[in-house]
Parts: structure tokens; sequence; C-alpha cells
């Protein structure tokens, strides 16, 4: 059974490796192991995702993933669409460019080319509270700072390499990785991010960014001389938005104010969730891009960004999630996680090895498939019962886990803010990784010890 089942996840990595569609993948692989854990009568009420629907286990199967899509829109689907909305309506008006704008325009004055490196780690981890797609916050930097950073003598696999970690820890209520984290540990998305990841993350950014300062100019004193380069400006940015005034910076920190200030935190009479912020914060964008165009139509027609970002959330994000707890449950089925965690009590280990488990596993699929996403929804849904197991909080489990998943998508050459960096550097995904490896590991050692101490 167990060799099996192994042998299911074998194959479900090589495809995965062999950049196999990641969705299809992993439903398939979730019901070859559902389907073995049925053969072995190991399946149960209580071991897959309930009992049978349909009165026929290959109907269930699909019963259950209809189960499972309606429950994750309803709730933190709808949660990660909105966000994913409004950051695509954001970068539609201009007004996540002039965020970047703002945010980065000091920083050219700054003489020391690798003080510069650090504070642009900085920054644009600061950036990615409000910009959550790594992807999308890279784009913005490669066009704001990437010529500037070449142009004092950066090399540009050192410029290219830091860009594509600025969104290494998935900061903020916007990114999916920390609702579906705050979501596992059954608290608000602005709590999770306050309380508990804002805290670890002070000690993890400063490390990263060290860490960036030495290993870049270590490189760089191995590195062969490289003469500058023109830089093709992503198609995404090139003419395609109207600059904005520098006034909308303002518009994307709109819903992490209107989060913290209506909360338990703040003001404790008035609550709002997440979607109610997002969506507070697209009218106040619209009532903007009126005043500013003074145009009704064209305003009013802007909010198909809106809805085409929610769209595109929905067809990568949200069905991923799906497909990976469709796999973790055939994975818990099997009992493959109960088996490491009765070796991991057996052995007389405590939380904390358990911890520094979850994290490498968790690190390797992400490392394999270059999504933490992807990552951390296949293991989600079993951290409430390890913890459980183990008799540990399910945030000091789950936090790290979530930022470990972003730190090690960012050595990962498959991950697409790497080969998107890369290709404007005009080196290979492994040059890049190889610059980042080590900022990143020592990104994930801070994680662990911070979490360990504080949470």
């Amino acid at each position: 059974m167990i060799a099996v089942s192994l042998l299911i996840i074998a194959v479900t990595v090589f495809l995965v490796v062999r950049r196999y569609q990641t969705h299809a993948t992993l439903f398939l692989s979730g019901f070859a192991l559902l389907t073995t854990a049925h053969v072995s009568g190991l399946l149960s009420g209580e071991d897959a995702l309930r009992e049978s629907i349909t009165g026929l286990f290959a109907f269930d199967l699909f019963a259950w993933t209809s189960e499972a899509f309606s429950s994750r829109v309803a709730r933190i689907g709808m949660i990660i669409m909105a966000a994913g909305g409004f950051a695509k309506y954001m970068s539609a008006i201009g007004a996540s460019g002039a965020l970047v704008s703002v945010s980065t325009g000091p920083l050219s004055r700054i003489e020391n080319p690798y003080m510069l490196l650090a504070i642009t780690y900085v920054t644009g981890q600061f950036l990615n509270v409000f910009i959550p797609s790594a992807a999308g916050l890279a784009m913005l930097l490669l066009v704001a700072m990437f010529p500037t950073l070449v142009r004092l003598g950066i090399r540009p696999a050192a410029a290219a390499a830091v860009i594509g970690t600025t969104a290494c820890l998935d900061l903020g209520p916007a990114s999916a990785a920390s609702n579906v984290a705050a979501e596992t540990a059954g608290i608000t998305p602005i709590e999770y991010f306050v309380v508990h990841q804002l805290k670890v993350s002070l000690v993890v950014i400063p490390v990263v960014a060290v860490l960036h300062f030495f290993w870049q100019r270590w490189c760089d004193k191995r590195a062969d001389a490289v003469g500058s380069i023109e830089l093709e400006q992503p198609a995404e940015q090139a003419g395609e938005i109207e600059p904005a005034p520098a006034w909308y910076a303002l518009l994307p920190l709109l819903p992490l104010v209107l989060l913290f200030v209506f909360s338990p935190l703040v003001v404790k009479t008035i609550q709002i969730d997440v979607v109610t912020a997002m969506l507070i914060s697209l009218a106040a964008g619209m009532v903007c891009e009126g005043v500013r165009k003074r145009r009704l139509r064209e305003a009013l027609d802007g909010i198909k960004a809106f809805f085409r970002g929610m769209g595109d959330i929905f067809s990568t994000v949200v069905t991923l999630i799906v497909a990976a707890e469709i796999f973790a449950q055939g994975v818990k089925a099997t009992g493959l996680i109960d088996s490491l965690i009765a070796a991991v009590e057996g052995a007389g280990f405590g939380g904390g090895v358990m911890t520094l488990v979850l994290v490498l596993l968790l690190g390797m699929a992400a490392l394999l498939t270059g999504s933490g996403n992807a990552a951390l929804f296949s293991f989600a849904g079993m951290i409430p019962g390890i913890a459980g197991r183990m008799n540990l909080g399910l945030v000091s489990l789950i936090l790290p886990a979530q930022l470990a998943g972003g730190l090690f998508r960012s050595m990962s050459p498959v991950a697409g803010v790497i080969i998107a960096v890369a290709g404007a550097a005009r080196v290979t995904p492994f040059d890049i990784v190889k610059r980042t490896s080590v900022p990143m590991i020592g990104g994930v050692i801070a994680t662990l010890a911070a979490s360990y101490v504080l949470l």
C-alpha cells in the first residue's frame, strides 16, 4: 500500500517537473491515491473527504471535487479572487505603477551599489503587501529600477536576482498563500498579518537583505565582466497603461488601511472582511478615475479589469487550491502522513522537528513546481490534524510553512518570476537561482528560528 502510494507521488513529481499541467496532474494523482486507499480498505468517512455521496465510489470522486469547488469558491476562493481582481484593476489604472515609482524614486540617490540592492529588496518586500503578485511586482520593478541598478554598475544578474526575490515571503492580507494560511489557522487575514506574520517577517527581511548585500558582491567578484545591456521593456508595461498621478499611489494601500482600522485591533464596533474592503477600494478607484478623466463611460469600463483579474485568479489559484486539496486528501487517506507523524513521535522529537519536516516537504514541492502556492495548498488541509496530534498551535505550524513556500519558490528555476527576471537580465534561470539560493536559505533558517521564538 505504502509502496504504491509512493510510486504515485513519484510519478506526480516527475510529471510536474516535466511541465505537465499542474492542476490536472494533482487531480489525477489525488484520484489515484483515493482509489488506492479505497481498494485497500483504508478509505472511510473519517479518512477521506466524507462518506459516499452517490453510492458509487467512481462517482464519489467527482462529487467530492464538486463539493470542494463549492466550499472553496464560497469562502477562501472569493477572497483570493477579489484580491486578484483589485490588483488587476490597480495595475490597469496605473495606481500600482505610481506606488512603485513613489517608493523607488529615492533609491537612485544611494551611491553604494550593493547597499542599493539590499534596500531595493526591502522596498520590494514592502510593496508586496499591496501588490501580491510576485511576477507582477517583478515586472513593475524591472521597468522602474532595473535600468537604474545596471547604470550604477550592478551586474544585470545581481539586479534581476534581487528583484526576483522581492515577493519571497508572500506578505499581507491580499496574498493567496496568506489567506489560505489564515483560513487554516482559523483567524482573519488581517490578524494573521498584523499579529503573527509581521513580527516574524521583520526578523527575516533584514537577514535576507544583508545576505543579498554580501552574496551578490561575492558572486560579482567571481563573475566575468559583463557590459551594459539594452533592456527590453516588458510588454505589459510598455506604453499600454497611461501614467497615473503620484497620489494614485495611495489607492493600493486603501484595502489594508480599511482592514486594519475596522478590525478588533482598532475600531471594534465595525468590522469588514477582505472582500468588502476590496469592493470599497474598487469603488474609490472608480470615483478617482471619473474625476481624473472626466469621462464616466471610461471610468465605468475600467471595472472590466477587476472581473478579468477575478477570472484569472479562479482559473489559476482557486482551481489549484481544489486540485491540491484532492491530492492532499489522497495522501492523507493512504496513511503516509500518519506514518510520518508516528515516526516523528516515536523518535521522541518535539514540535520543532515536525515543523522542520513540514517546511522541508513543502520546500521540496515548491522547488519542483515553481509555486509556493501549490506547495502550501497541497499541505494546508493536513496541518490542523498534524497540529492536533503534536499538540502544536496552528499558527506556529502554518506560518513558517507559508513563508518557507515563497522562499523556496525563489530558488526554483521553473518559477515564473525567476524565468521572467532571467529573461530581462539575459541569463539563464539557473544563473539567477545561484544568486538567490544563499539569501533564501538564510531566510528559511531565520523563519524557523523567529517562528520558534516568537510564536
